[in-house]
């Protein structure tokens, strides 16, 4: 269905080229626009290492940042020539009011990639379980997100105890 769409004469204006080689835009920019794939083969990477390539037509990217207003998290380049539509985030709005169908296809996509990515979380955690040795996730700030069984024998403490704790907390 979003292939269908984003090849609408109507969308002519949002059209953009890069040639191969281009970056599109590098990790850590402030650029916030939306970009779905219309031909054309990318690399996403993270740092200098190459962690996934997208080349199905009707694939986006960009979308972390055009939904959270948040800095890009990953560099995209161009493989070859490609052929993409542009959202411009100043222009979500307007854009998304003229093209609704946009919108519901997006937001199924990605409700898949989170329907995906928990079940990959989901497997990590019961392959952490069954480690001997304690595991401690934590985020950024550190603060613990999620930590397996050996864990919680060793510091004595339930999901309740140590969720979103400081790690450094577990040591007092």
């Amino acid at each position: 269905m979003l292939l269908e769409l984003i090849q609408s004469p109507e969308l002519a204006g949002y059209i953009v080229h890069f040639p191969k080689g281009r970056t599109i835009f590098m990790e850590e920019d402030d650029s916030q626009d939306l970009y779905i794939l219309v031909a054309g083969q990318l690399e996403v990477l993270k740092g200098n290492k190459k962690i996934m390539e997208i080349t199905a037509p009707g694939s986006f990217f960009g979308e972390i940042s055009f939904l959270l207003g948040a800095k890009r998290t990953a560099t995209i380049k161009a493989l070859n020539a490609v052929q993409a539509v542009c959202i411009p985030k100043t222009e979500m709005t307007n854009f998304l009011r003229q093209f609704p169908e946009i919108a519901g296809e997006i937001s199924k996509i990605l409700a898949q990639r989170l329907s995906a990515t928990s079940q990959v979380l989901y497997g990590l955690k019961e392959f952490c379980d069954k480690l001997p040795d304690a595991v401690v996730v934590t985020d950024r700030e550190g603060r613990i997100t999620t930590w397996n069984s050996a864990a919680e024998r060793l510091y004595g403490r339930n999901w309740q105890a140590m969720h979103q704790a400081r790690f450094e907390e577990v040591y007092v």
